[in-house]
């Protein structure tokens, strides 16, 4: 028994390293993208929506069920022969069958109905798989360029806390004087704010993803998408708005209200129910059988039927104009993407291409004058911390750059995307 609870005991502890393991290794942007959506609630909802409709299509294209119809008719409740079922020969033990005739157009529009609404489900699900995939991935370019601006503070806090041994040492030496060394801690403290800030940045980008994928990613592995340009040229993101799974989610929906609509036109369509019985009368009385029909009289169309259809084709005409509104929404929205993406990559590209090595030149520069005893530190610490500060603008520009990149990469189908 104690043998086997050590088992135990060891397989969990074992499978616990296992599972740890796997959640601690790096994940690609691509095994993101792929979790995010087998984790998605609304995607699995969607799929069984879609399911339910297309059965529901291919029942509606059937008649309904036959109904079994018996009983006593005709029983005397009054004179010598209350209640008696042997004495009168209108009473009968009836059975019979019946069906309802539904017109075929009928249930084949119902139908159309049906499968108009799966499909419109089925493009809703792809415009929720799009938005997933967009959140994703920012969240995905967010951590990875979160731990950068994290790794670069690291680098600069500790060169820094370096300083601050040799400064104390000059102090004790005399060569510098003791408020160099309040200097060079008050420096440090506002670098290691700086390091919260890009530590915090982390966890909410890790925060993110645990929400998106239910796994708790802490690192990102492979290599980036090259946001550095756009997916697309500008008339090409715009020509690409009429494949947006948006745009055709509502065409779908207008699909379907024209469906609605179709099947309101048929709807004065009489019903036919047919009765075929048999009855089964007293001994001395000969039995019956019988056909009955029951047709529906739509007898009052223009005040029923007819204002349904006139609705339903009111709603096909709003959900036309609806998808013409979508599509001039979206044109807009790429423009403001397309115009938000290149005011980040111009600050990205100017903090790095003429900021950031000015900053690195004026760092080299003092570091020697502060060698050759030509510079005080706190023109120093200034200068690195000016190194920092330009480092994370950098990295800010470059994140901001990369979700706008994201927004824009998922707008249009993935083939026009270069």
């Amino acid at each position: 028994m104690k043998q086997h609870t050590l088992s135990l005991w060891l397989g969990g502890v074992l499978f616990g390293l296992l599972t740890s393991a796997a959640q601690a290794e790096p994940w690609t942007l691509e095994h993101t993208l792929t979790e995010a959506q087998r984790y998605s609630a609304e995607l699995s909802a969607s799929r069984n929506e879609a399911q339910a409709l297309d059965a529901m299509a291919d029942s509606a294209t059937q008649l309904p069920d036959p109904k079994l119809k018996f009983g006593i008719e005709n029983v005397p409740v009054q004179g010598s022969n209350d209640r008696r079922l042997t004495r009168e020969g209108m009473t009968m033990q009836k059975v019979g069958i019946m069906q309802s005739y539904v017109s075929s157009e009928k249930r084949e529009r119902k139908a159309q109905t049906f499968q108009a609404q799966a499909r419109s489900v089925l493009a809703k699900s792809e415009a929720v798989r799009a938005a997933l995939q967009r959140d994703t991935a920012q969240a995905w370019l967010d951590l990875a360029l979160a731990q950068q601006a994290l790794n670069t503070a690291r680098t600069l806090v500790r060169e820094t806390e370096r300083q601050r041994g040799v400064q104390k040492a000059s102090v004790g030496a005399g060569s510098a004087t003791p408020d160099s060394v309040l200097a060079l801690q008050m420096i440090l403290s506002a670098m290691r704010d700086k390091e919260t800030l890009a530590q915090r940045d982390v966890q909410l980008a890790q925060s993110r993803l645990l929400e998106l994928t239910g796994h708790a990613i802490t690192a990102v592995r492979g290599p980036l998408p090259r946001y550095q340009r756009l997916p697309a040229d500008e008339k090409t993101l715009q020509e690409g708005i009429v494949r947006h799974p948006e745009v055709e989610a509502a065409r779908r929906e207008a699909e379907t209200a024209k469906a609605r609509s179709a099947q309101s036109a048929v709807a004065a369509i009489p019903d036919v129910d047919v009765e075929v019985y048999y009855a089964h009368r007293a001994e001395g009385y000969d039995d019956m059988a019988g056909v009955m029909f029951s047709v529906d009289l739509p007898l009052f169309q223009s005040k029923r039927q007819d204002k349904d259809y006139a609705a339903d084709v009111s709603r096909s005409m709003q959900a036309v104009d609806q998808l013409t509104l979508l599509k001039r929404e979206h044109i807009a929205q790429v423009q403001t993407l397309v115009a938000q993406y290149q005011a980040a990559q111009t600050v990205w590209q100017r903090q790095r291409d003429e900021v950031l090595p000015l900053q690195r030149q004026r760092l080299a520069v003092l570091t020697a004058q502060y060698r050759s005893g030509q510079s005080a530190l706190p023109a120093l610490l200034e200068a690195r911390r000016g190194v920092l500060d330009t480092e994370l603008a950098v990295n800010q520009a470059e994140r901001e750059m990369a979700r706008t990149w994201a927004a824009v990469n998922w707008l249009i189908p993935q083939e026009l995307a270069q």
